[in-house]
């Protein structure tokens, strides 16, 4: 089979008809814009008067790419000399053109800079997102210029592979910590102030991305999986400023962005989303209770939204949910796989099933820590929904938890 190349660089010539063809500059100005763009270190001339684009001009085009691709193209241009041209030829009026021309500079120039030195948290207060997004374009071209140019490109280590090219992209610990892909030259955000590590070379289903596991610090600290691209630019509608990502800020401070991670993902398939993870709602807020994958054997669950934390049954071999719903109150039922020495089942089996809000042996087994007690918000007790894999459905009875109870919330 034949191999296809990447085209050429363009000649010096060659650029000339480009730019005639397009509407670019006269016969005067064309190679004063050639000259500039050599001068600016934007390209090289190379052997065969071949303009070899420099990591600068590279990089700057993909900034620009990043914040307003108009500025990229060549009809920006070439429509102003064709206005030239037409007050020239006494069918334009210079004023009106000239007006014209500079408010729609004037309009990009506010689009992305005039907000630069103010803090991001201002939009958040005032609604303003245009300026949002103004501050949030600065900050990604500077981020993508700091990852090119400066050491911590060179400190960073290869981590996760990129979705787009599929080669490692380097994670860059320094805050803000984040992931640069060296070949497409883009940078991901990360949450910031815990550990990052690769998720058992795990894919996201949306843009095969490798996915990484986030932990924060402390026995109670949260952990979960994210793809990087999806927790900077969210798929799904509504998914914005749900979890807090830091970005520098123009003061050079970090500032909170957007993120969603695997636990705000509402993907149906995906067995790290939302879906397949909830299990069920949060008493302290509008969140969901979701199980933490790397939490063995302290399994818990904790809310995407709030500080509310529950520990599931501790030293069980694994616990995972199911697709199956409760039919009392429609969480999801678990599948524990409790230690053959500690198994609280009569006949010594290992392998159980039920709701955590609706099974009396679930429900004995947790606790709730940082929220309130919700267990059981029809106020009655559970009727021992659960499955287990011997002859029994757990020890049946009237049980008192000694650490809290969940009744009648």
């Amino acid at each position: 089979m034949g191999k296809t190349s990447p085209p050429d660089y363009l000649t010096e010539s060659e650029l000339i008809s480009l730019m005639e063809k397009n509407g670019i500059g006269t016969d005067a100005s064309i190679p004063v814009h050639i000259n500039n763009i050599c001068e600016r270190n934007f390209v090289q001339v190379q052997a065969g008067r071949k303009l070899v684009p420099t990591a600068l001009g590279v990089c700057l085009i993909r900034g620009y790419q990043c914040i307003d691709p108009d500025l990229c193209l060549p009809d920006i241009r070439s429509f102003i000399e064709q206005q030239i041209t037409l007050v020239a030829k006494g069918q334009a009026d210079h004023f009106r053109v000239v007006e014209h021309v500079l408010q729609q500079f004037k309009q990009k120039f506010i689009y992305f800079v005039k907000q630069c030195s103010m803090r991001r948290a201002v939009g958040g207060l005032t609604g303003d997102k245009t300026l949002e997004t103004a501050n949030d374009n600065i900050e990604n071209m500077d981020a993508l210029f700091e990852a090119q140019f400066s050491p911590l490109a060179d400190s960073g280590r290869a981590l996760s592979k990129c979705g787009k090219c599929l080669r490692y992209m380097k994670y860059i610990s320094t805050q803000p910590s984040r992931m640069y892909c060296g070949t497409c030259e883009e940078v991901y955000y990360l949450p910031q102030k815990g550990t990052i590590k690769l998720y058992k070379e795990l894919t996201c289903p949306l843009d095969n991305f490798e996915l990484l596991i986030f932990s924060l610090a402390g026995p109670e600290g949260k952990s979960f999986p994210l793809c990087p691209y999806c927790y900077n630019s969210p798929p799904f509608e509504g998914i914005d400023t749900l979890f807090g990502a830091s970005k520098t800020s123009s003061s050079g401070k970090p500032g909170k962005g957007a993120g969603m991670p695997c636990l705000l993902c509402p993907h149906p398939t995906c067995r790290h989303s939302l879906i397949a993870q909830g299990v069920c709602a949060c008493p302290e807020c509008s969140g969901t209770l979701v199980l933490d994958p790397v939490s063995a054997p302290k399994w818990r669950l904790y809310c995407n939204m709030c500080s509310c934390l529950v520990y599931l049954p501790q030293g069980a071999h694994r616990i995972s949910t199911t697709r199956d719903k409760c039919p009392e109150c429609e969480s999801a039922i678990l599948e524990v796989d409790f230690n053959k020495k500690t198994t609280p089942l009569l006949d010594g089996s290992t392998l159980y099933t039920g709701c955590i809000l609706c099974d009396e042996l679930l429900h004995s087994l947790v606790e709730v820590k940082h929220g309130k007690s919700f267990f059981k918000r029809m106020g009655s007790r559970g009727r021992g929904r659960g499955r287990g894999s011997g002859r029994g459905r757990g020890r049946g009875g009237r049980w008192d938890d000694p650490k809290m109870s969940f009744r009648d919330f």
